[in-house]
């Protein structure tokens, strides 16, 4: 909505409050005037129509000027705010005209006085524009509720008997005289005014006009079923509130016919329909509406408490006291509610947003009961979704959303905002809202980013650690299988034929020593053989000389195995502090691995192996040169790289291999000393 059409709806919007108040000020002097009340004579309900249906429907057509639900919400309000000013007009015109000058009232001149220019005609008006604009609200209104359309075809009969029922009410009551609404106390007695001689339309119209009515009020009604059946979940959410106040208002209006305080229950039947699209506007963003219109509809509401408490104390104390001194009392009695009804109002709309404080500890509480990082990211979009009233709010990490609420489209599908979350000065996330914001929301926004930022790092960090989890378990049971392939088919048939040759050898003690003799032999190589094995196993486990030697004598010693082939000088400053053992065990493998590819592969002559710790958490970087001609793209992706590269990332290292031809192969390592 701009500004311009937001101002033309509350300019007009204020002229029909000018209406309603104007008829409210002089209700002390009708009453001096004898005349009957303003719940007794129906325009309790038509001020409160005139306002629940007219002040939303101003603002529905100056952001929407081809809805056809805000054209008659429109319609009915100017409508019952007119008929309202002008039946008082006219009350006040045509009772004190007869007054006598002393404040009562002279029986006998009928319309004698001077009144006021036109009151007759304008009586006339109020009592014949009233009915078209009460019948619109349960027929055409909610046939065409909420997109303005009808359901179907199928549905055309209904309207058109609902235009046949309006029009022919309208008629019958613009056809009759101003004393025929049978509401005792209104006039003098004696009182004609203008078209006293007609008696309206005929019996039989007037009977087809009420079925026309009827049938189209229970189609009415019966449309909106059609649609909540055969609506998604989004569309019932909003329909069952229309739905419900529907059924209400027709059940009030039926109640007042049989019952003495029958004209209060009218007053009441206005209030369901329009606080029900309050509801759906409000709380399920019906239309996708600015926010400007559910503050009107919201702040309709305290309007309409304002003025019943005003006409209540006019009611009783108007006589006594007057308009204005009336006027004063409800003003100091009301001012304290209407306080904190608007910030509840506020709230309904807008949320926390005026409450920067609610909105931080609603904030916490989400962090403090959440349980799994993901499930907090959903609460955290969720809370900030309720905080600004916005229809949909992701989390987004660089792999894409992680969390939402709500769901995108609607008004916001073109107007999204995205605000970066940082933590610690870097970009956890963005968090991506559905509809723009205001500087004051930002400003709230942004005490609340900070917040979701660390749940965006939280969920991060599980998820990494998550993930080194789940390596570390594909690393044991790598390890696993390795092991049990070793004994498996290496040390498990060993030790079967050794036992073998341990029977073979006690069957010849007796018959063939000598032949006992070398088997006993053999059997000792053998054993001897297996014993290495194992001990290879268990070096392939943890290499003994990182124990005896330490990392930098290990590597040295690893070296000298390659002599002949392979020149290995290991450079390592003298201070390099203590390594845990998951980082020592790391860096033996990936250099051995190195040196291995460097002769299989690169056919290198001198490797040169770098260890330095460097930085204030502490890193170390282990670098392997070779003068190789480099590692193959085949060997590439082979098991010896993938494994270096598993090995380092499993301690949330980084390795980097820069490999050109004739330039040799250089490996850089970086593992950090603060193992988890």
């Amino acid at each position: 909505m701009t500004d311009r059409s937001a101002r033309r709806a509350a300019v007009a919007a204020g002229a029909l409050l000018v209406l309603v108040l104007g008829t409210l000020v002089v209700e002390p002097r009708l009453r001096q005037l004898g005349v009957t009340g303003i719940v007794e004579r129906f325009d309790a309900f038509r001020a409160v129509a005139a306002l629940s249906f007219g002040v939303p429907g101003l603002f529905v057509v100056a952001q929407r000027p081809g809805s056809r639900v805000g054209w008659v919400m429109v319609a009915v309000g100017t409508a019952q705010g007119l008929g309202l000013a002008l039946g008082a007009y006219g009350l006040l015109g045509i009772n004190d005209g007869v007054n006598d000058g002393t404040g009562g009232i002279d029986d006998g001149a009928a319309g004698g006085g001077a009144g006021l220019p036109g009151d007759d005609w304008a009586m006339w008006v109020s009592n014949s524009v009233w009915i078209p604009a009460y019948l619109l609200v349960p027929t055409i209104f909610l046939l065409i509720f909420p997109d303005g359309r009808l359901p179907s075809r199928r549905w055309w009969p209904a309207l058109a008997a609902a235009y046949a029922g309006i029009g022919v009410h309208t008629l019958d009551w613009m056809l009759r005289p101003v004393t025929y609404e049978q509401v005792p106390g209104l006039f003098p007695r004696g009182y004609a005014g203008v078209l006293a001689g007609l008696t309206g339309v005929p019996d039989a119209l007037r009977t087809a006009g009420t079925v026309c009515t009827v049938g189209a009020v229970l189609a009415a009604v019966g449309s909106l079923v059609a649609r909540y059946r055969s609506a998604d979940e989004e569309v019932r959410r909003r329909l069952q509130w229309v739905l419900a106040a529907a059924l209400l208002t027709v059940g009030l209006l039926g109640v007042a016919l049989f019952v003495p305080w029958g004209p209060v229950i009218v007053a009441l039947a206005a209030v369901p329909l329009p606080v029900a699209v309050s509801v759906a506007v409000v709380a399920h963003r019906l239309w996708d509406l600015d926010l400007l219109l559910s503050r009107a509809l919201a702040f309709g509401a305290v309007s309409v408490a304002l003025l019943a408490a005003y006409a209540l104390v006019a009611a009783t104390l108007g006589n006594a006291i007057g308009s204005g001194a009336s006027a004063l009392i409800v003003a100091l009695a009301v001012h304290p509610l209407y306080l904190r009804v608007s910030a509840a109002a506020n709230r309904l709309v807008y949320g926390d947003r005026d409450d920067p404080a609610r909105a931080l500890r609603r904030l916490g509480v989400r962090l403090s009961d959440a349980g799994a990082p993901g499930d907090l990211l959903e609460r955290m979009a969720a809370e900030v979704g309720r905080v600004l009233r916005i229809h949909y709010v992701a989390v987004e990490e660089p792999g894409g959303v992680v969390a939402s609420w709500g769901r995108p489209g609607g008004a916001g599908a073109d107007s999204t905002e995205s605000v970066p979350l940082l933590y610690q000065g870097e970009r956890a996330g963005t968090l991506v809202l559905g509809e723009r914001l205001r500087p004051k929301d930002r400003a709230l926004l942004a005490q609340l980013a900070p917040h979701v930022a660390v749940a965006v790092r939280a969920h991060r960090l599980g998820a990494d650690l998550e993930r080194s989890h789940g390596r570390l378990l594909a690393a044991r049971q790598e390890e696993r299988d390795r092991l049990l392939y070793e004994l498996h088919d290496g040390l498990g048939p060993t030790l079967a034929a050794l036992a073998l040759q341990v029977d073979r050898g006690r069957r010849l003690v007796d018959i063939d020593p000598d032949g006992a003799k070398r088997v006993m032999d053999e059997l000792s190589g053998r054993i001897r053989g297996t014993v290495e094995n194992v001990r290879a196993i268990v070096n392939d486990l943890r290499p003994p000389p990182l124990d005896t030697l330490g990392l930098t004598g290990a590597l040295a010693e690893l070296g000298r195995g390659f002599a002949g082939d392979l020149a290995v000088e290991v450079e390592a400053p003298p201070d390099l502090p203590a390594l845990p053992p998951p980082v020592e065990l790391a860096a033996y493998r990936i250099a051995a691995e190195a040196m291995t590819n460097a002769v299989r592969h690169a056919m290198a002559s001198r490797c040169t192996v770098s260890l330095r710790a460097s930085g204030a958490p502490g890193v170390l970087e282990l670098r392997v040169d070779d003068d190789g001609v480099g590692v193959g793209a085949p060997a590439r992706n082979g098991f010896g790289l993938a494994s270096m590269r598993r090995r380092s990332e499993e301690l949330d290292g980084t390795f980097e291999l820069l490999d050109q031809a004739g330039a040799g192969t250089h490996l850089v390592v970086r593992l950090p000393l603060a193992v988890r």
